[in-house]
């Protein structure tokens, strides 16, 4: 049995402050994420491996927890099409209808977007590669959208987790497991 803590990336540094639908988009921490994803670091147990998506938010938090990551591709967050990069504003305003629409129901996606399908699939097998070549009790930095698909496959309920927080979830018998902690 391993521990694995699935962490969200801290607060990105949005440009001019506006928050924005983030898939494929790179953007850095700002100071207020770094400071966050520093404290989450200092008070996460002790790991023998960590893992991140290539993003660059989600590899600076991963560098708080360690120096040495591995990086790997497919714990990227979902591509958003059409929607990513852009402020929820911009959304509203240029799809109003599927934008009320995803409210309800996150299986309709953005013109041009990866499917919850091809994105879970994508990030269980990076998961499952980080279970098998870890010696150990791991952590994995990744993303809001892609992480609440993947719990939502593990605990059968929808949950997107806050910046920078930890999920503690068990790898065992080849598989994940809700930890008595989560949810």
């Amino acid at each position: 049995m391993k521990r694995v803590y699935l962490i969200r990336h801290a607060l990105p540094d949005f440009p001019d402050g506006q928050r924005r639908c983030l898939g494929r988009t790179d953007i850095p921490l700002g100071d207020a994420g770094l400071a966050h994803a520093e404290a989450m670091a200092a008070s996460l147990p002790t790991v023998t491996a960590v893992f991140s998506s290539p993003l660059t938010r989600a590899v600076q938090t991963a560098r708080t927890i360690s120096q040495e990551i591995t990086i790997l591709d497919g714990l990227r967050e979902l591509d958003y099409g059409q929607w990513d990069g852009l402020t929820f504003a911009q959304i509203r305003q240029r799809f109003p209808e599927l934008y009320a629409a995803r409210a309800d129901d996150k299986s309709r996606m953005p013109p041009g977007s990866e499917t919850p399908e091809q994105g879970l699939a994508r990030f269980s097998a990076a998961m499952e590669e980080a279970a098998r070549v870890s010696p150990g009790d791991f952590a994995v930095v990744s993303h809001g959208g892609i992480t609440e698909l993947f719990l939502q496959k593990i605990t059968g309920r929808r949950y997107k987790p806050r910046y920078c927080e930890v999920i503690s979830l068990i790898w065992e018998n080849e598989r994940f497991l809700q930890s008595e902690e989560i949810l």
